[in-house]
This record gives C-alpha cells, structure tokens and sequence, in this order.
C-alpha cells in the first residue's frame, strides 16, 4: 500500500506540475487573445475613418499645395462676395484666374510665364460677352465685344492704348 500511496503521491504531484503549466500557458493564451482583440478594433476604427467620404465640406478659402508645401491654387470667397478661383505655375505665378464678382458677372483670365494678363474673357451684367487680347506689356491689343442692343465690335489698338481700327 506504501508503494501505491507514494505512487499517487508522484502522479500528484506530477498533476499538480501540469496544472501550473496549463494555468500559465492559459494566461499567456488569454492575454494574446485579448490583445490580438484590441488590434483587430483598432485596425477595424482605423479602416472606418479612413475610408469614409465627407458628403459635404465646407470652407471660405481652399488651398491646393504640391508635395513641396508650394501653393499651386486657391479657391475662395472674398469679403464682398465674390468667388475666385487662380491656379498657379511651378514658379508661384497665377496663370489662369476664374471668379465670379459680387453682381454676378463671370469672367476668366489667362496669364503668360512671365505673370502678365493676356487674355480676359467676360460677360457684363447685363449678359453681353467680351474678349480681350493684351500684349507682353499688358496693354489691350484687341477686343471683340457684343454689346446688349448694338452691333458688335472689334478693335485693334496701337502700343499707347489709342485705337488704331475698329469696327463698326
């Protein structure tokens, strides 16, 4: 009977050892599984804020910078009311300009590389459309013009701004 006692004392204690291993690996398993838990929610918040479009965003000016911090355009509402929109070349020129004024004329303007305007297109206030030619030097060159109740004109215009021909 001794042998048998001290052999269930042996296969105890062997039990006893085992419990303790099986009650530190069910530590290590929970806290694994706790931890691979938070991450997966983690990963799941993260994939629901980023891949979430905005229905509406709402601002007075917008900026659009190139990957050097450069501003390259600009969309805004100035204090009067009216609404602009300019982009820019690589050098911080503007070189080409849409807004709308405060009365609601719209007109569109294209500048060269060196920052001159030579081109402006716009609409009057009371519909009638305009085109104007500039040279290098800004100056008005040509207009093609549609007034309201008259017939259209065309004028060329010499380097010190006086009209050289127009018609009608």
């Amino acid at each position: 009977m001794e042998q048998s006692t001290g052999d269930l004392i042996g296969r105890l204690s062997r039990l006893e050892l085992q419990q303790a291993k099986l009650q530190r690996s069910n530590k290590h398993l929970r806290l694994m599984t706790g931890a691979l838990l938070l991450l997966c929610g983690a990963l799941f918040t993260m994939a629901e804020t980023s891949s979430a479009v905005p229905e509406t965003l709402e601002a007075q000016q917008f900026l659009l910078r190139d990957s050097t911090g450069k501003l390259r355009a600009a969309m805004g509402v100035t204090s009067d009311g009216a609404v602009g929109f300019n982009l820019e070349d690589s050098t911080g020129r503007t070189r080409l300009t849409i807004d709308l004024a405060a009365n609601g004329t719209p007109g569109l303007d294209l500048f060269d590389k060196d920052g001159k305007m030579r081109v402006t297109m716009a609409l009057g206030t009371a519909g009638e459309p305009g085109l104007g030619l500039y040279d290098p030097n800004g100056h008005l060159r040509t207009s093609l013009d549609v007034p309201a109740a008259q017939t259209p004109g065309l004028a060329f215009y010499r380097d010190d701004g006086k009209p050289a021909w127009g018609a009608p």
